[in-house]
């Protein structure tokens, strides 16, 4: 159970949280590149991972 607690935070909370922070810091922090653009890619880029993520997760309590 505390294994499974740790896979959801490192999986679903800090390594999005870490892509997110640093996208914004280098596209628009760095690069100046306008905010909605940036956040609307980042968001989308997320979307995706959250995506791929659940599915192979899913896959991976029905294998075991």
């Amino acid at each position: 159970m505390k294994n499974q607690k740790l896979t959801f935070v490192g999986y679903f909370l800090i390594i999005p949280l870490i892509f997110f922070v640093s996208t914004l810091l280098w596209r628009w922090g760095i690069k100046r590149t306008d905010i909605g653009g940036v956040l609307t890619d980042g968001l989308a880029i997320l979307g995706i991972y959250y995506l791929l993520i659940s599915v192979i997760g899913a896959a991976r309590i029905v294998r075991t």
